[in-house]
């Protein structure tokens, strides 16, 4: 795991670097905004397979976009799911982004995650890792490397309110659930990017992202391969809960690699109100 540790710090360096820090060379390149987002994903995507074909315990990969299982070391353990830029469209408004990877143990589905990790790139440079016996850790970058800072944990309570979907696709429960949390004094903090939505959760302790079914999304929008079990189980190592109607994320079975769900995740007292408003 410290091999598969290291390759991400060293994706998170060079992407950092070479698409951020100097995102320039991508945005003034007198490409469509489609042949940009193509050009830097690719970019992202081979830096990450570079740095994980590397790594002798990795037995192979498979990113969000293709979909395509790369097998590099038949005899490796670790099977690793990721998504090298979470929303692209953010890139050229100084955004933080970010890169999703859940690590997997010989099969790819909730009771074989290992671990997960989370990069923001942009204005927060950080690195967040999550496994059963280290909980969640966070890295802040200084001085050319990553220093690991106190872990993270939820309180049972907080004050974020991040929903996604169209709000004139809301369910008319999903439109009470909202409002009600604005009601109590939640603050409206929600960006599209997955990562970056969960580190807004994360540094202030607790909240609530919710995003539900939708007409334009009527199994939910987030892969479970990809962000639903990857982010769930940072949440939970958090101290946090993370669910669908059909109850708790992590202990969903037979998933397909393309089977995609709602996704609700923060705090127990916000979870135990989304679930409350199942009910409704």
């Amino acid at each position: 795991m410290i091999a598969v540790f290291n390759a991400i710090t060293n994706i998170a360096e060079d992407i950092e670097k070479n698409v951020f820090v100097d995102c320039e060379k991508f945005l003034s390149c007198g490409l469509s905004d489609k042949q940009m987002h193509e050009k830097v994903h690719a970019y992202c995507s081979e830096i990450i397979e570079r740095e994980f074909r590397r790594v002798k315990s990795v037995h192979g990969f498979i990113g969000k976009v293709k979909k395509e299982y790369k097998t590099i070391n038949e005899n490796g353990k670790y099977k690793i799911s990721y998504i090298a830029i979470d929303n692209l469209d953010l890139l050229d408004v100084d955004f933080s982004l970010g890169s999703i990877f859940g690590i997997y143990e010989q099969q790819m589905d909730a009771f074989h995650l290992k671990a997960a990790m989370y990069i923001t790139y942009g204005p927060t440079f950080q690195l967040v890792f999550a496994s059963k016996s280290e909980g969640v850790i966070y890295f802040s970058y200084e001085d050319g490397e990553f220093i690991e800072q106190d872990p993270l944990s939820l309180e049972k309570k907080g004050n974020i309110n991040s929903t996604g979907g169209l709000a004139s696709e809301w369910t008319d429960e999903h439109k009470e659930l909202i409002t009600g949390f604005f009601n109590e004094g939640y603050r409206l903090r929600y960006s599209d990017s997955l990562s970056l939505d969960t580190h807004q959760i994360l540094f202030k302790r607790g909240g609530v992202y919710s995003s539900p079914a939708t007409k334009s999304f009527p199994n939910g929008k987030h892969d479970f391969i990809f962000e639903a079990f990857p982010i769930s189980y940072i949440i939970e190592q958090a101290g946090g809960r993370a669910i669908s109607k059909k109850g708790r994320i992590l202990d969903t079975t037979n998933v397909e690699i393309d089977q995609q769900t709602p996704l609700y995740f923060g705090s127990s007292y916000e979870l135990q109100k989304v679930e409350d408003s199942f009910l409704n």
